[in-house]
C-alpha cells in the first residue's frame, strides 16, 4: 500500500512532513482535511488517529503514526534517507534531537500562543483579558526563541552543525514562514533571516509546500 498522508497545508507541521517526502521523492497520496471546519475530529479520521491531530500517516495498511517530528523521524529510518537529515553518528542525531525537543516548547509554544491571540482571539470573540495573556506570553515566548536560534546560526549554517540541513531545520523553518499569518517578524534576526532565505531556496518543493501558505497570505492582504 502507498503511504497515505494526512495534512492541512496550512499547518506548519504538515508541511514539515510535506518537505521530506516531496523533497525524497517517496510515493504517497495526500488526504487533505480543514482542521478549521473539525474536519479532524469526526469519527473517520479519528480512527487514523485518535488525539484528532494533524499530520498523520498510515504506512504498510495498519502503521498509523502521528507527531510531525516522530514522523519525520520514522521516515529517514524507514526509506534510509540521505544520512544528513537523522544522522546515524549517535552524537550528531542528538543534536538533531536536541532542536526537535526544544521546538516544542519554545518556537512552537510562542507560535501557538501568537495564533490563539492575533487570529482565533478575534475570530472567536476571546475575552479581551485572554487575548492579552496569550500575547505576552507569546511574543516573550518568541523573542527567547528566536534569541537562541541567531545566536546558534551565527556560527552554524545549520540547527545542528554539518553542511546540510536536517529534519530539525524542515520543522523550525516551517514555523518561521508562518509569522506572517500572526503578525511575528524575524527582523532584528539577521542570521536566522539569511537560514530562512536559504532554505527557501536549497528545499526544492519549497514554493509547491508553501501554495496555501502564499494564497492565504495573499487573500488577507486584499
Amino acid at each position: 500500500m502507498v503511504l497515505q498522508l494526512y495534512t492541512d497545508w496550512l499547518s506548519e507541521p504538515c508541511r514539515a512532513v510535506g518537505i521530506l517526502l516531496l523533497e525524497n521523492n517517496i510515493e504517497h497520496e495526500v488526504h487533505e482535511l480543514d482542521v478549521l471546519k473539525g474536519e479532524t475530529h469526526t469519527d473517520s479520521y479519528k480512527k487514523i488517529n485518535p488525539v484528532g491531530k494533524i499530520p498523520s500517516i498510515v504506512d504498510d495498511d495498519e502503521f498509523n503514526l502521528g507527531e510531525s517530528h516522530t514522523i519525520m523521524r520514522y521516515l529517514c529510518e524507514s526509506r534510509n534517507l540521505p544520512d544528513h537529515y537523522y544522522p546515524k553518528d549517535i552524537k550528531q542525531r542528538c543534536r538533531v534531537d536536541f532542536w526537535l525537543d526544544w521546538h516544542h516548547t519554545n518556537l512552537r509554544h510562542a507560535a501557538l500562543r501568537l495564533i490563539r491571540a492575533n487570529v482565533f482571539g478575534p475570530m472567536r470573540n476571546l475575552p479581551q483579558t485572554t487575548i492579552d495573556e496569550s500575547r505576552k506570553e507569546g511574543e516573550t515566548a518568541l523573542q527567547s526563541s528566536l534569541t537562541f536560534m541567531e545566536e546558534t546560526l551565527s556560527k552554524n549554517d545549520y540547527l545542528a552543525g554539518g553542511k546540510q540541513l536536517s529534519i530539525a531545520d524542515i520543522a523550525l523553518v516551517c514555523e518561521v514562514a508562518m509569522f506572517p499569518v500572526y503578525g511575528a517578524s524575524t527582523d532584528g534576526y539577521p542570521h536566522v533571516e539569511t537560514w530562512l532565505k536559504r532554505l527557501s531556496t536549497e528545499i526544492k518543493c519549497w514554493n509547491q509546500i508553501n501554495a496555501k501558505l502564499d494564497q492565504f497570505l495573499a487573500s488577507k492582504k486584499q
